[in-house]
C-alpha cells in the first residue's frame, strides 16, 4: 500500500478518536452518574412530590348572562376558546329562569363580571371578542351564532 494511503487512514483514526474524547462521547458504554446529577423527581429514588408544583392553578370562568343566543356564537370551538382564553363565556338562560329573574339582577351580574373581565384583559376586551367573533364566525361558515 502507498503511504499516502496508509497516512490518510491514519488520519481518519485519529480523527475520530480526538472527536469522541474532545466531544465526550464514548462509543463503548454510558458513563454511570450519582443521583445527584438528575435532580428530577422522576429519576430521584427517595423524592417525593411537591404538591403546590405538581397542581397547576385552576381557572376560574365567569358567565355573561343573556336572554338568547344571538351573537354568541354558542357550539363554536373557535369562539368558544376564545372566550374561555379569556375567563369568560356566554351563558343564555331565558327570561324568569334562575340567574335571569329580573334585567337589573342580570344587569349587576353581567356588571360585575365585565368589570373583572375588564381588570384581567384590558379595557379594549369586547373590541378583541368582536373581532374573533368575525374571524370565526366567517372562518367557520357558522352565520347563525
Amino acid at each position: 500500500m502507498e503511504i499516502w494511503v496508509k497516512r490518510f487512514f491514519l488520519f481518519l483514526v485519529l480523527i475520530l478518536v480526538l472527536s469522541n474524547s474532545f466531544l465526550g462521547y464514548n462509543l463503548f458504554a454510558q458513563e454511570q452518574h450519582n443521583k445527584d446529577y438528575f435532580p428530577t423527581p422522576n429519576t430521584v429514588i427517595d423524592a417525593k412530590p411537591d404538591p403546590k408544583k405538581q397542581n397547576e392553578k385552576e381557572k376560574r370562568i365567569r358567565y355573561i348572562i343573556t336572554n338568547d343566543t344571538k351573537n354568541t356564537l354558542s357550539g363554536n370551538r373557535c369562539f368558544e376558546e376564545v372566550t374561555l382564553g379569556m375567563g369568560f363565556q356566554y351563558l343564555a338562560i331565558p327570561k324568569g329562569q334562575p340567574l335571569n329573574k329580573n334585567g337589573f339582577s342580570r344587569w349587576w351580574h353581567n356588571f360585575g363580571v365585565k368589570f373583572i373581565i375588564t381588570l384581567k384583559n384590558g379595557p379594549f376586551w369586547k373590541m378583541k371578542v368582536n373581532k374573533k367573533f368575525d374571524e370565526c364566525k366567517y372562518g367557520s361558515g357558522d352565520y347563525m351564532g
